[in-house]
């Protein structure tokens, strides 16, 4: 580990002040022999927590959110270009996986492409399977991909009677997949209501509720063990 942490500081406020130039070039000056894919990861992650507590805080506005994910995105591709054995597979098997999409009967995608964007950026691995997704293809991503969470999001009503038996295939099939529900028709009862585990009511609470999912289902599987 490099103890040197000026670098990883720039490259932290870089994002966290939506500079994506500036993250470009922060990038393409560290010195692969001294950083860990995870000391970098880390520092750009930092600055989108800096940016979502902004944005939880009324400071940001949700354009200057998604900036600030515009240049931690960047600065993750930009690293894969330049130094593709940084990003090995290894550091990728590390994150929680997420398989999210928009239930079918909706092509409302807004939110759910925020939540996405921000799920990624606070270091999940997310498998975005966009609108109007039919449950079969939910649980394909899940067996292929042993997803940790299945995010699910609707804005109408109509399709919510669908999405119960999804929730109820999901937990039949996949017990050890938590569930998490987010979107207009949706309150944390209701949502417990459809058996779902977790409820996001935004964007921003999505990494902190998809988190204690992922610490409770952890929890389970040792005492089943």
């Amino acid at each position: 580990m490099n103890s040197d942490n000026t670098i990883l500081q720039t490259l932290e406020e870089s994002v966290f002040s939506k500079d994506i130039e500036r993250v470009s070039l922060v990038v393409s000056r560290i010195d692969i022999q001294s950083y860990s894919p995870t000391e970098i990861i880390n520092a750009l992650s930092r600055g989108i927590e800096k940016a979502r507590e902004y944005f939880k805080n009324g400071i940001f506005s949700i354009p200057d959110l998604l900036v600030a994910i515009d240049a931690y995105r960047h600065g993750i591709n930009y690293l894969k270009e330049i130094a593709p054995k940084l990003m090995n597979q290894k550091t990728e098997d590390e994150k929680p996986r997420v398989v999210i999409g928009v239930v079918e009967g909706d092509v409302h995608d807004m939110g759910k492409n925020i939540v996405a964007a921000v799920l990624e950026a606070s270091g999940y691995h997310v498998y975005d399977l966009g609108r109007n997704v039919p449950n079969e293809t939910f649980l394909e991503t899940i067996r292929s991909t042993k997803a940790d969470i299945l995010a699910l999001s609707t804005m109408m009503s109509t399709p919510l009677a669908n999405m119960r038996i999804l929730i109820e295939m999901t937990k039949t099939t996949y017990p050890h997949t938590a569930i998490i529900v987010g979107g207009a028709p949706f309150d944390a009862d209701l949502a417990r209501r459809m058996g779902a585990d977790g409820y996001a009511e935004n964007a921003i609470t999505a990494p902190d509720e998809t988190n204690k999912l992922l610490i409770s289902f952890a929890s389970d599987k040792k005492l089943i063990k």
